[in-house]
C-alpha cells in the first residue's frame, strides 16, 4: 500500500514469524467499526479494504473489548465457528493452526496474526510481535495527534462558518438553515433539525431543517406531549441515544407517521431564549454514530451561537413592536399613526388622491373605569379595540390615541363615504358593557372626520379640525333634550 504508515510494519512481523496473514485493524469510535489499515497474507480470501462491525467483528472483538491478548493454538475447523471467528476471512479460511491477536494502544487498534506453518506461536514470536505492536502503538498515536489537530482545525472553520452568516443580509430561517446544515455536515449526520416552541404555547415548528425533512413535518405544528424532541422540550435535558429501536412505540422524532428512519443514532439539545422561546437542536444518523466529546463541545458551543442570534432576533422584533403598537391592544401608537399619517398626506398631494381621517372617542370612560379594578378595565379597553378593528374595512389604518380614543385613515374615500364605515361602531360599545355585565350605564362613540382636500391640506389645520368636530360632538349629545 504506498504511502501506508503501518505497512512496514505489519510486513516485518509476517516475515519474522512466518505468518499466514497479518493485518492491522483500527478502530472508528465515532461510527463503531474497525477498518483495515495494513495486511500481509497469502490467502485469498482476505479482501484489500475490509470495514467490520465492532460489535460483530470476532475475535477482534472479543481483544478490543476486554484489551487483553488471546492465543490460540488450534481452531476448530467448523465453518459456522471460522465465519464467526474470523469474518474478516470473505469466503472463509481453514487449516490454521495459529492465532495471535493483542490490542495495540489504548483501545485504538488490534493487530491480527495467524499462521498455517506451526501450532501457535513460540515465545520469541510472541515477544517480537507484542514489542512492534508497541511501536505500532506510538505511531498510532502520532497519527491520533494528527487527527486531533485536524479535528480542532474543522471546529475552528465549523464556527468561522457560523459567524459569516451574522453577517449576511438574510432572514432568521435562512440564517438558521444555514447554522444547522454547518452543524449536521460537522457530525456526519444525515438528518437536522431546530425546533421552536413559542412562550405558553403546547406545540412548536421546526424553524429549520435539512432538506431531507418531509416537507409536511416542516410546515406543521407539532405537538410537544409526543416524540423524542417533544420529550426534549418537557425536560429541558440534553438526549444522546446511540441505538435508536425501530421497534420501540417512543423512538420517533416528532409524530408517530413523520416518514422518517427509526434507527441509527440520535442527539438532541435544548436551549432557552431570554423572551421565554425555547429551541431544540437534533441530530439523527440512519448507522450508528459516537461523537468524541470534542465534537460535542463543537455544537454545544455553536447552540450558543443559534441562541444567541435567536435572542438578538427576539429583542429587536420586540423592540420594534413596543416601539409600533400599543401594548395593552396591539393596534398601531399614537406615534406610528401620526407617522403614517404625514406619509399618507404627502402622498395624497403629489397623486391628487383624497383620504378622511376620523376621530372616534368612547364615553363615559372614565365614569365606568371608577366602576372596575384596573385588570377589568384593560379588558375593556383590549375587547373595545378588537372589535373596532373588527368593524372596519381591512385596510383603514386604526391607531390607539388614548385608552378610549381612536384614530382612523380611510384611503381614497371622501368623509361622507366614511360615515357608513363609522356607524358600524355604534352599538360595539354597548355589546362590552353587556358582555361584562355592567347595567345602567352607556358606552357611545362620539366621532369627528375631516377630509383631504376639502376641509384642509396641511397637517395642523386637519388635526385641530378634526378634534373641534370631535368636541362639538360632544357638545351636542350634552345639549339633547332628555326624551
Amino acid at each position: 500500500m504506498h504511502s501506508n504508515p503501518y505497512q512496514s510494519l505489519v510486513t516485518l512481523i509476517s516475515n519474522i514469524s512466518e505468518a499466514y496473514t497479518t493485518a492491522l485493524f483500527l478502530v472508528n469510535h465515532k461510527k463503531r467499526e474497525l477498518s483495515l489499515a495494513a495486511s500481509q497474507s497469502l490467502s485469498k480470501y482476505l479482501a484489500e479494504s475490509i470495514v467490520l462491525p465492532l460489535d460483530q467483528s470476532g475475535i477482534l472483538s472479543q481483544v478490543h473489548k476486554v484489551g487483553h491478548i488471546i492465543h490460540l493454538d488450534k481452531l476448530q475447523e467448523t465453518p459456522l465457528v471460522l465465519s464467526s471467528a474470523l469474518p474478516f476471512y470473505r469466503e472463509g479460511e481453514s487449516h490454521i493452526k495459529g492465532v495471535f491477536a493483542l490490542p495495540v494502544g489504548d483501545g485504538l487498534g488490534v493487530l491480527y496474526v495467524d499462521t498455517k506453518h506451526s501450532w501457535g506461536f513460540n515465545d520469541k514470536q510472541q515477544k517480537l510481535i507484542a514489542e512492534i505492536a508497541e511501536v505500532l502503538h506510538d505511531l498510532l498515536k502520532r497519527q491520533e495527534s494528527i487527527e486531533q489537530q485536524r479535528d480542532y482545525a474543522r471546529i475552528l472553520n465549523l464556527w468561522h462558518q457560523i459567524d459569516q452568516t451574522t453577517f449576511e443580509n438574510q432572514s432568521l430561517e435562512d440564517h438558521s438553515r444555514l447554522i444547522l446544515t454547518e452543524c449536521t455536515r460537522f457530525l456526519d449526520a444525515e438528518y437536522g433539525f431546530l425546533a421552536l416552541k413559542e412562550p405558553r404555547k403546547h406545540h412548536y415548528r421546526l424553524l429549520a431543517s435539512t432538506s431531507n425533512i418531509p416537507r409536511n413535518l416542516a410546515t406543521q405544528r407539532l405537538p410537544v406531549k409526543q416524540g423524542l424532541i417533544g420529550w426534549i422540550f418537557q425536560n429541558q435535558k440534553n438526549l444522546l441515544i446511540s441505538r435508536l429501536n425501530p421497534h420501540s412505540p417512543d423512538h420517533f422524532l416528532c409524530v408517530p407517521s413523520e416518514g422518517l428512519p427509526h434507527h441509527g443514532t440520535f442527539w438532541g439539545l435544548p436551549a432557552r431564549i431570554s423572551l421565554g422561546h425555547r429551541i431544540v437542536l437534533a441530530f439523527m444518523s440512519r448507522g450508528i454514530l459516537e461523537w468524541s466529546a470534542d465534537e460535542q463541545f463543537a455544537i454545544s458551543h455553536s447552540l450558543h451561537f443559534l441562541r444567541l442570534l435567536l435572542d438578538q432576533f427576539y429583542c429587536h422584533e420586540t423592540c420594534e413592536h413596543l416601539q409600533t403598537y400599543d401594548f395593552h391592544t396591539g393596534l398601531y401608537n399614537a406615534v406610528t399613526f401620526v407617522s403614517r399619517f404625514e406619509e399618507v398626506l404627502s402622498s395624497s398631494m403629489q397623486n391628487s388622491t383624497p383620504f378622511t381621517m376620523s376621530l372616534v372617542q368612547f364615553e363615559p370612560w372614565q365614569v365606568l373605569s371608577t366602576k372596575a379594578p384596573p385588570k377589568e378595565t384593560r379588558q375593556w379597553q383590549a375587547e373595545l379595540a378588537s372589535s373596532v378593528y373588527d368593524a372596519l374595512p381591512q385596510d383603514a389604518f386604526i391607531g390607539q390615541i388614548a385608552e378610549n380614543r381612536f384614530a382612523i385613515l380611510f384611503l381614497g374615500i371622501t368623509s361622507q363615504e366614511a360615515e357608513h364605515h363609522i356607524s358600524n361602531l355604534r352599538g360595539v360599545g354597548q355589546r362590552i358593557l353587556s358582555a361584562h355585565k355592567v347595567r345602567g350605564s352607556q358606552l357611545l362613540p362620539f366621532v369627528g372626520s375631516v377630509g383631504f382636500p376639502q376641509d384642509a391640506t396641511r397637517s395642523d389645520e386637519l388635526w385641530r379640525l378634526a378634534y373641534r368636530r370631535l368636541f362639538s360632538a360632544f357638545h351636542t349629545k350634552v345639549e339633547e333634550p332628555n326624551p
